[in-house]
């Protein structure tokens, strides 16, 4: 671990001996009780002290609180069966915790319900007026007692509903056009360029191509990846391939359509799309790397171009800059009558779970204080991104817009933020981005991208599904059903795409069979949620 401080404060390794809960953390010798707060945060060791971050000391300076931040890694942290219970804390960042955690911890009395600081501006004015502002977040934060139990992150971009771009190695596309080998299909080198159109049955066939030639030319036809995905990540997935088999497809398997909660699974779509797909791992164009890797994996494995083409992000993340022009990006693939369908994700700009405060907490009000200036656009904006000190923005003065610093040398934008920014709590809605903080460049080419080429490809009347507030007993009934249907549902999808034989009709329907109290009882609950939801933003609005 490394010095807070040289020559001054020593690392140690401090863990609770409890099994119950385990606490990695950078503390000097005297921390234990010097310092006012003491918060938990879930961090990687890559990621800088946030106890040095100049952010976190601008923020000291301007509140008056002494914090200290101690740490677990996600490791460590996903093997906390009790994190409330660590000793000597007074709030988790990054809790991550579920609508059920939060709503248990609370009514138990061991989280602090933020709601009882929040009835006038005195203590949080920011998010005070930000609750009073946006109905649809004062509903997203409510549990099932109508308390507030955490603080949360919102980041309104319009970047999260479309996480899969797809993009294809245009240098090999043009070797198979010189060589001849691609007759089979109605392209030029002329057509090789940002917008690219080919139906599904075209991109198999060059898909094909990448699998039997020598695409890299180094002698081997074994080592070209065709087409490379993090099966069921959130960026990255497979889900628009699905989709362009007619099914508004999703992680979840599960959206709105016509307002009316739908899971994917239940359309025979879906089985074909699963159904040819088995055809297309059987033939090598998919390899199960692609249902086994982690989204880390496939970064590494993609940097120096083997791949022919991936769903991500961006391209910008996946190859290594001398070799990013090699990639364009296409439009959503068409189906055998010509049409183009991408899906909607329910990853959500407004997250819940982002931090609470422990009801053992000394100065609950002071610390809600501190969190509250984070909500202010630039303390949101360097915590997202890195400090200004840090050189994630350019030189910023009071009254002008915060404008991010693209030039981070060798370094990808994506690893310098995940050293120095915290992310977190923040509140970057779409006003601030208007008049307060400049998008970084990568964020507007992405949304240009997305208007271009991708969302008129959405479908009609569908929509994410939202942060939806639930009873206790639609909790419990959650909590009985949905996490099992959900590794049912990935088991039986990866088992049948990467099997020797195609699934059978039959099989899916036993599938659906087998599952249909779980898929009812969890439409049932988010449809009653969803209605409630409506309902109250609504009559808000």
């Amino acid at each position: 671990m490394k010095k807070i401080i040289a020559g001054v404060l020593v690392a140690v390794l401090w863990f609770a001996v409890v099994i119950t809960y385990t606490v990695i953390a950078t503390k000097a010798d005297d921390d234990e009780d010097a310092h006012e707060f003491t918060i938990l945060t879930v961090k990687e060791e890559t990621v800088k002290d946030y106890n040095n971050m100049p952010v976190f000391k601008d923020l000291a300076r301007k509140t008056g609180k002494d914090v200290y931040w101690t740490y677990n890694t996600s490791l460590q942290y996903s093997n906390n069966t009790d994190p409330v219970g660590t000793k000597g804390i007074d709030a988790i960042y990054h809790s991550g915790f579920s609508n059920l955690q939060l709503y248990n911890y609370g009514r138990s009395g061991r989280i602090a319900a933020i709601n009882k600081y929040l009835e006038n501006d005195k203590v949080m004015p920011n998010l005070y007026k930000i609750l009073q502002d946006r109905p649809d977040i004062a509903e997203a934060l409510k549990s099932p007692d109508n308390n507030i139990y955490s603080l949360p992150r919102v980041e309104e971009m319009g970047l999260k509903a479309h996480p899969n771009l797809l993009f294809i190695n245009k240098v090999w596309v043009e070797k198979l056009i010189n060589g001849g080998n691609l007759s089979e299909v109605d392209i030029t080198k002329d057509d090789l360029k940002d917008g690219l159109q080919l139906t599904r049955n075209e991109f198999k066939i060059i898909l094909q191509k990448f699998n039997d030639f020598d695409m890299d030319g180094d002698g081997s036809t074994t080592n070209e990846v065709p087409l490379s995905f993090v099966s069921g990540n959130w960026q990255g997935n497979e889900s628009d391939l699905i989709a362009s088999f007619g099914v508004p497809e999703n992680t979840e398997h599960k959206t709105i359509v016509n307002d009316k909660i739908t899971f994917t699974i239940e359309s025979e779509k879906w089985f074909n799309a699963v159904y040819e797909l088995n055809d297309w791992y059987n033939r090598g164009l998919i390899r199960s790397s692609a249902f086994t890797q982690e989204q880390d994996e496939f970064l590494a494995k993609g940097q120096d171009g083997r791949y022919g083409a991936f769903y991500w992000w961006e391209k910008e993340t996946v190859v290594k800059k001398s070799l990013q022009d090699n990639y364009i990006m296409m439009q959503a693939l068409t189906d055998e009558n010509g049409n183009s369908y991408v899906g909607m994700s329910n990853e959500l700009e407004i997250e819940k779970g982002e931090c609470v405060i422990l009801s053992s907490c000394k100065d609950i009000a002071g610390l809600l204080s501190y969190f509250d200036k984070f909500f202010e656009p630039v303390y949101s904006a360097q915590i997202n991104y890195g400090s200004i000190d840090s050189g994630a923005f350019e030189k910023y003065k009071e009254g002008e817009m915060l404008i991010p610093n693209d030039d981070h040398g060798e370094q990808s934008a994506d690893d310098f933020r995940m050293k120095n920014a915290p992310y977190g709590v923040v509140y970057l809605p779409q006003d601030v981005w208007d008049n307060e903080i400049q998008m970084e460049s990568r964020a507007k080419l992405r949304l240009e991208r997305l208007d271009v080429y991708l969302q008129n490809n959405a479908f009609d009347n569908i929509k994410s599904i939202p942060n939806l507030n639930y009873e206790k007993d639609e909790l419990d009934t959650l909590n009985r059903y949905e996490n099992s249907l959900g590794k049912n549902i990935t088991s039986w999808f990866t088992t049948r795409v990467t099997a020797k034989s195609a699934p059978t009709l039959s099989d899916w329907q036993n599938f659906l069979k087998t599952n249909s109290a779980s898929i009812s009882q969890v439409k049932s609950v988010n449809q009653a949620a969803y209605d409630r939801y409506l309902q109250a933003t609504q009559n808000r609005a």
